[in-house]
């Protein structure tokens, strides 16, 4: 029983493991970004759903090419197409394949994509070979070689070996195939290509079955038959079955060919490969036929002919009217005889084949002999000794059996070969003369030498050359990071103090004070550490200790963290032992370190996150620890993150571009300390900064601190208050979208246009997008450095969705250069300001743009029939969407049905995204803009007196009179009569 059992365990264990493989490639595909990497996923799902025989595979593959097609990746295209036409040709979809195969080739032409046309070369001279046209197959073949020569692709060359060898099969030229057989075997041998192996030699062994060599036959076969079951390769397994059906049928093991053949014949129905199940179906045939079934052999025969002649498999077609007809003459019905003969006789001529020649005129020989016709008989009896003598002799079995030899001892050949080359080798190396051979090594170690001494100097030069292009790149990466941490704090100084200037009696706001003192401390912080890093350098830095509380300083300064972490909410956790530390330290540094770590923990984290810092004094050091749940760092860039400059690149980091110039400090007051700093970071989990200091202790206090409290959460919660949503501005004036990340400048520059303006606020390009996407405002004001979704991005994304592309942006940037402006308007920007800027000048550009894209507006609100798109819009997305709105309603103004309804359907567009598109383009809603256009068309027939005011108002779309009088008369100041 557990034998039995066994096969059902193992094939059930495969399904789950080929159906476990598909779900984890599906999961990937769904998990992908890009499309070149799904398309990729899609043919290696084609190739497991190919392998289990399920329907899905023609559905997947046809899907990898209309994606290729969407993003037009044309190499991907054509290997999409080459697979597709592949699985439709395994199939018989012989027309269908033919198709895909040509699309695939030309595509592959036309990139000059060398793989594409090899494939699709052999594949139509496969599928010719097929359907019987050999002579076009060998065309096709030959072409596939010569790419591949003049390619010296040797791997791709030996597959013309094997196509021709089944040609010349089918033909019965033996010997030649035998030759090319072995010939392409022993290159798969050596390359280690098992499955291409397992193939040539099922080949060969339908050659010996059909010389009638019936034991070579079966050993080529099981040896084929035990590689094809290792790699699990169903149409392998189901050829094997077939041909041994057919030796053992030859052998008049009529049982064993019944068993194979039925098996043959559910392989061939599960893989759809009409072509074989055709043969199988014929073999079937041959096998009632030998047990005098004449009756179930004329059945079988017949279907294998109906099989041909849906796929057009000429060679089959002409074996199976050479049987039906030998059946029907067994059943004397001669008259169906001598016409299927000559049918099979006809299709032999046509293709040359002279195997089914040979058989018909034998046929006939016997049908004519059977009706005393023995001047006909003898005519085609001559005949077939005619082709028996001129192809098929028994010297030809010799000879395809010395091949096989051949094929079997050929490597002994070369082996004797290599020892005799080895030998005279030897000979003529001991008749060259002593000297000349010292002569030639000093020769070439001196080469050897001078090689390597130009060799080191030239990579020391290279080491050079990339040390000090690494040197100037960090150089001025830093200096225009440090340009922008600058800019932005200088700006918002700037302003203000300005504004002081024009309205000295007005002073200062206490909010705009405290904005000048955060950001004159910010500047002061940036200048006092390039001083710090000076005085490193030049050994002027000393350490200044004094006495004091170590864990109250601490205390202290990890406080001013706690009112930034409640408006973030983040939960930030101290963990700071409630006595007291009592030393020798130097404060100013030891504050310095925990800022540069805090500073830098809050900075790479998203809102909401934890970050913790945790102090302990053991066995005479001070060990720090400061962990956050950021972005993390990856493991190849820890190495480097110290180094002086060195910013790590990437980009979730773009938003929290610094100076380089912070952990570079602070391993440099460690190190000063004669401490040590280590690092731990995962990607995605977050950052570990773990410090030792050695630290000299005074006295320890074992008194609780009473004026310490737990600064962690508690003091957070007390510092966090709930957040308000902003009063509802119900002034008629133009929405601004503010997209900054700096809550500083973000209230500068709304301070600046709410009085002329209604002004909404996003904290970065994620969230802009989204309102931009909801409301549609009149205009964006955006930053270009923001995290989760940075101004360039953002503006791309505007700028390239149909719905809210018509929206001006302004980009506000710290960064001056040309190149910068040229890369932002590039994007889409309509307009660029570089920080610090004048009030002033952000008012006057956004009066401007929001100025002309009212004038825009007011063109199309023109009284004449037609208008130029060019004249209305400003970027080319708009221009192509109002010209698909003028055309739409040019062909559909005169259909009283069309309405908006039917305008929102054919612009793909809802109601609302319609309304304020066309709105911000025409100043008109859909409905206006339509009823006003028909006014236009029906003015325009008016003018050109084309017919009577009834017969225009209904040509133009209006159902009733009446009301088309009022709207006329509405628009242009007239009834439609007096116009």
């Amino acid at each position: 029983m557990k034998r039995l059992l066994l096969p059902f365990a193992l094939l059930f264990t495969s399904v789950l493991f080929s159906q476990s493989k598909i779900d984890s490639l599906q999961q990937k595909y769904a998990d992908a970004k890009e499309d070149t990497i799904k398309i990729k996923i899609l043919h290696e799902i084609f190739f497991e759903y190919q392998h289990n025989n399920s329907p899905k595979a023609q559905e997947t593959i046809v899907t990898s090419i209309v994606l290729s097609e969407k993003i037009e990746n044309q190499n991907l295209e054509v290997v999409g197409r080459n697979l597709y036409a592949d699985f439709l040709s395994s199939r018989s979809s012989f027309d269908s394949a033919s198709v895909e195969y040509n699309k695939a080739l030309q595509l592959s032409e036309k990139i000059g994509f060398y793989g594409g046309s090899f494939e699709s070369l052999s594949g139509l001279g496969n599928l010719l070979w097929r359907k019987g046209d050999f002579k076009r197959a060998e065309e096709f073949h030959l072409k596939s070689f010569e790419l591949a020569q003049s390619n010296n692709d040797e791997e791709n060359a030996v597959h013309y070996y094997n196509n021709m060898a089944n040609i010349y099969t089918e033909i019965g030229e033996y010997v030649k195939a035998m030759e090319l057989y072995t010939k392409a075997a022993q290159v798969h041998r050596t390359k280690g290509n098992l499955r291409d192996y397992a193939i040539i030699l099922g080949n060969i062994g339908l050659i010996q079955r059909r010389l009638e060599n019936y034991e070579k036959a079966k050993d080529y076969l099981l040896q084929s038959d035990s590689i094809f079951r290792m790699l699990d390769y169903m149409p392998g397994k189901a050829y094997v079955e077939y041909n041994l059906a057919v030796v053992h049928k030859n052998n008049g093991d009529l049982n064993n060919a019944l068993k194979y053949n039925l098996k043959a014949l559910d392989s061939y129905k599960k893989l759809g490969n009409l072509k074989r199940l055709s043969y199988a179906h014929f073999t079937m045939g041959s096998i009632y036929w030998e047990q005098d079934d004449f009756g179930q052999a004329l059945t079988y025969y017949k279907k294998a002919l109906n099989l041909s002649s849906e796929i057009n498999d000429s060679v089959n077609i002409g074996y199976s009217l050479q049987a039906i007809g030998d059946t029907q003459h067994m059943l004397k019905n001669n008259r169906e005889a001598k016409k299927h003969l000559l049918m099979a006789l006809d299709v032999a001529k046509n293709l040359e084949l002279n195997l089914i020649a040979m058989d018909a005129y034998e046929s006939l020989a016997a049908v004519y002999e059977s009706e005393k016709n023995f001047s006909k008989a003898l005519s085609y009896k001559n005949e077939f000794i005619r082709v028996k003598d001129s192809f098929y002799a028994k010297e030809k079995r010799g000879l395809a059996a010395d091949i096989e030899a051949k094929y079997q001892n050929e490597q002994k050949t070369k082996e004797i070969e290599l020892l005799e080359s080895e030998r005279a080798l030897k000979e003529l190396q001991l008749g060259k003369r002593v000297n000349e051979r010292n002569g030639i090594i000093a020769f070439a170690i001196i080469l050897l030498i001078l090689a390597g001494l130009l060799y080191n100097q030239y990579r020391i030069k290279q080491k050079t050359n990339r040390e000090l292009q690494e040197l100037d790149r960090l150089k001025s990466n830093f200096f225009a990071n440090i340009s922008h941490e600058f800019r932005t704090p200088l700006t918002l100084i700037k302003g203000p103090i300005e504004q002081l200037e024009q309205s000295p009696e007005e002073g200062l706001p206490i909010d705009s004070i405290k904005m000048i003192r955060r950001n004159t401390n910010r500047v002061l912080q940036l200048v006092n550490q390039l001083l710090d890093l000076s005085k490193i350098d030049k050994d002027g830095l000393q350490l200044e200790q004094t006495e004091g509380d170590i864990y109250k300083c601490l205390r202290g300064a990890t406080s001013s963290f706690n009112s930034h972490a409640a408006q973030r909410n983040i939960d930030y956790k101290l963990q700071i032992p409630h006595e007291v530390l009592w030393a020798n330290f130097d404060r100013d540094k030891l504050e310095k370190i925990v800022y540069n770590l805090l500073g830098n923990a809050f900075k790479f984290i998203d809102d909401g996150g934890v970050v913790s810092f945790s102090t302990v004094c053991e066995k005479e050091e001070l060990k720090m620890v400061v962990s956050d749940t950021g972005m993390g760092i990856a493991e190849e860039k820890l190495p480097f993150i110290f180094d002086r400059f060195y910013q790590v690149e990437g980009g979730d980091t773009k938003a929290h571009d610094g100076s380089g110039i912070g952990l570079s400090l602070l391993k440099e007051l460690v190190e000063l300390m004669d401490g040590t700093i280590t690092v731990y970071s995962e990607v995605g989990k977050g950052t570990i900064f773990t410090l030792v200091i050695p630290l000299q202790k005074i006295k320890t206090g074992t008194q609780k601190d009473d004026k310490a409290i737990d600064i962690g959460n508690t003091a957070i919660k007390k510092i966090r208050q709930a957040y308000e949503l902003e009063s509802s501005d119900a002034r008629e004036l133009p929405v601004i979208l503010l997209v900054e990340d700096n809550p500083d400048m973000s209230s500068f520059v709304k301070e600046h246009l709410q009085n002329s303006y209604k002004v909404q606020l996003a904290k970065n390009g994620k969230i802009g997008l989204g309102y931009a996407k909801r409301n549609g405002p009149d205009l964006i004001i955006t930053d270009v450095m923001m995290p989760e979704m940075d101004g360039v991005e953002l503006c791309k994304t505007l700028k390239s969705d149909l719905a809210i592309s018509h929206i001006p942006i302004i980009m506000l940037t710290a960064k001056a250069g040309m190149k910068n402006k040229i890369e932002g308007l590039q994007t889409g920007a309509d307009d660029y300001l570089t920080k610090p800027f004048e009030p002033k000048e952000l008012l006057a550009r956004v009066s401007n743009l929001i100025g002309q894209r009212r004038k825009l507006r007011a063109l199309f609100a023109k009284k004449e029939a037609t208008i130029n798109p060019k004249e209305v819009t400003v970027t080319p997305l708009d221009e192509v969407f109002l010209q698909r709105v003028l055309e739409l309603l040019e062909k559909e103004f005169s259909n009283p049905h069309f309405g908006v309804p039917q305008m929102q359907k054919a612009l793909a567009l809802s109601k609302a995204q319609l309304h304020r598109k066309l709105k911000a383009l025409t100043n008109e809603a859909p409905g206006e803009l339509l009823r006003n256009f028909r006014l236009k068309r029906a003015a325009q027939l008016l003018s050109k007196k084309a017919d009577t005011v009834t017969q225009i108002a209904y040509a133009v779309g209006f159902n009733n009179l009446s009301y088309f009088a009022k709207c006329f008369k509405e628009f242009y100041g007239v009834t439609p009569s007096s116009y």
